[in-house]
């Protein structure tokens, strides 16, 4: 009977036995899509704009040319923080820019600048708005080399883009954060997540999410864009220290770090990774570590009794101490063991 009520119906509708088909052989397809990570996280992320003020300064100038730089950032809060790159606000000295923020409802709205780190190139910005949807942040991740990511952004100001790819490597950085040179891959503290999802002009600020739509960093392109390109070679700053340098600018307008004033560098900016410790190559003649007689050829064993094997060791501890805090450094000068206690000084980039 049930034979015959089939080959009535088929008979009557010929077009049902095509789509009852259809969907059979349909659903043992496997179709990989990330379109549920790109609807989680891309309400969170926002269009950058710098703009020309207008010539008594209550807004965006009318004149050609308005716009002078386009990036992207990310909502924190639903009260309106907003993280970007440094890199992409206007410096002080430009008091006729302004920055704004276009949410994902197309609204623009004037972003006022909280606050800004330039060892992360992080820079905090406030809109006044309720009810935006921050991004997703799972305090449990780990990024993993491998690991499928997003880029989430506005490259070249086409507007919401998705580039995908995966972790290329994790923990990139360098020891800069012991100079005052000029702003650089290796000055900071980044710990750099490397991937190799395009992330072009205008991603800037941008979000990197993985496939379930977690954050996984804020997008940076300033690896020597112009000079090498990002072809495959990217980078993110990891939200674990976007969150930590956000919460400090929130807490006290900048970020408060120790000083030591040495570097590993040589004048080729090349560190010497074979050293069980850290050799000073650098010392910066107005910092604490001249004044407490470090010497360049020195080696830092140990920072109070604790063993240093590597820059990245020192670069945290340096960081996380408190300024004006006395650090003992066990010092191998060539072979003799010195102890030279240090007052570290604050750390101040933002200052040239």
């Amino acid at each position: 009977m049930g034979l015959v009520a089939a080959l009535v119906i088929l008979k009557l509708a010929p077009n049902i036995g095509e789509s009852f088909g259809n969907k059979i052989y349909s659903s043992s397809k496997d179709i990989q899509s990330y379109s549920y990570a790109v609807a989680r996280s891309s309400a969170s992320v926002v269009n950058i704009y710098v703009s020309r003020l207008n010539s008594d300064y209550t807004g965006m100038s009318k004149e050609t040319g308005q716009i002078t730089t386009s990036a992207s950032g990310v909502i924190m809060s639903s009260d309106g923080y907003i993280v970007t790159n440094y890199h992409v606000i206007p410096s002080l000295n430009e008091p006729n820019r302004a920055v704004w923020a276009q949410t994902p409802d197309g609204k623009l709205r004037q972003a006022f600048i909280v606050g800004f780190d330039r060892r992360t190139d992080i820079a905090l910005l406030k809109i006044k708005a309720k009810n935006l949807n921050p991004i997703n942040i799972n305090p449990h991740y780990q990024p993993r080399v491998g690991d499928v990511v997003l880029a989430i952004g506005n490259p070249n100001n086409l507007g919401l883009t998705v580039t995908h790819g995966i972790i290329s490597a994790t923990a990139r950085t360098g020891s800069g954060l012991l100079t005052r040179e000029l702003m650089n891959i290796r000055e900071g503290l980044q710990d750099l997540i490397q991937t190799d999802a395009p992330i072009n002009q205008g991603n800037s600020g941008g979000a990197l999410v993985n496939t379930n739509g977690d954050l996984v960093g804020i997008n940076t392109a300033s690896f020597n864009q112009n000079l090498y390109g990002t072809y495959g070679i990217s980078f993110a700053i990891p939200t674990k220290l976007v969150v930590r340098v956000m919460n400090e600018i929130i807490l006290h307008g900048r970020v408060i770090r120790g000083y030591l004033g040495i570097s590993d560098e040589n004048d080729n900016m090349v560190a010497d990774n074979s050293i069980n410790g850290v050799l000073v190559r650098y010392i910066d003649p107005l910092g604490p570590a001249a004044q407490a007689n470090i010497q360049v050829g020195d080696i830092v064993k140990k920072v109070n009794d604790k063993p240093i094997n590597n820059v990245r060791e020192l670069i945290d501890i340096i960081s996380n101490t408190t300024p004006g805090t006395v650090l003992n450094l066990t010092l191998d000068r060539s072979g003799q063991t010195i102890l030279s206690p240090v007052v570290l000084a604050e750390d101040r980039p933002n200052v040239d």
